[in-house]
């Protein structure tokens, strides 16, 4: 995918929506500002005692397909500092897709199974050119801005909370209404193979993983429903 990605992390707090809606708010306002959408995926980073977080540790990447270069994301900067919640530390980071090299790429691997820092997030963001900031608070969130950057850009991580067409699916589709969004569906093995002519239902939650750069739907046949619908279940808090 060659386009501008923007990374935000740690805009919440316990009582506020959390990191993924304000992505989706972002990637609205991208919209409004001419911008032609890809999608916004969630990344989830390393649980533990020791990292200081709000709920799930996740964060999220805005994409956006072609555009004029960096610069005209870089109003996003300002638009996450207003629109984080009290006593929050967001991160920001804006790059473009070619910009992602290697250690960014590993950086936010690491972030996925291990404690990192942010001097390493910031150093390695000068050295790939990558502007990254801190917009309040401690300015922990960078971490986890550069990492959905890094694993966005890589495109084997997370899923999508948001694409064009995603959220306004009915709850009984049929595949090709998938693949008119673009959204390749992926049979999970069981005692149906699809046919044609059969129902898929979103259950009000459908979120494609990001594989190869591409969302992908991952759905089982469901005697009860009579129905293929999503493998991936809904989180208790999602961030979204």
């Amino acid at each position: 995918m060659t386009g501008l990605l923007i990374g935000i992390d740690d805009t919440d707090n316990p009582t506020s929506r959390g990191t993924g809606h304000l992505a989706r708010t972002l990637l609205a306002e991208c919209v409004r500002r001419g911008m032609k959408p890809v999608g916004v995926t969630r990344h989830q980073f390393l649980i533990d005692p020791a990292i200081p977080y709000t709920s799930h540790n996740s964060g999220a990447c805005v994409a956006i397909a072609g555009g004029r270069g960096v610069e005209e994301a870089a109003f996003a900067f300002d638009f996450v500092a207003a629109q984080a919640a009290e006593g929050s530390d967001p991160g920001v980071c804006i790059a473009s897709s070619d910009q992602v090299d290697r250690p960014v790429i590993e950086f936010g691997r690491r972030a996925a199974r291990q404690i990192v820092e942010m001097d390493e997030a910031f150093r390695l963001a000068k050295a790939a050119g990558i502007t990254l900031k801190a917009m309040g608070g401690s300015g922990l969130g960078v971490i986890g801005a550069l990492g959905s950057v890094g694993l966005r850009a890589e495109g084997n991580d997370g899923r999508f909370i948001d694409l064009p067409g995603l959220r306004e699916l009915p709850d009984r589709v049929e595949a090709r209404t998938f693949a008119l969004l673009g959204i390749r569906l992926e049979h999970y093995n069981g005692p149906r193979t699809p046919q044609a002519g059969d129902a898929y239902l979103t259950l009000g939650w459908a979120r494609p993983r990001l594989v190869a750069g591409e969302p992908v739907l991952v759905v089982q046949w469901s005697k009860q429903h009579n129905a293929w619908i999503p493998a991936d279940r809904k989180k208790s808090r999602p961030l979204e």
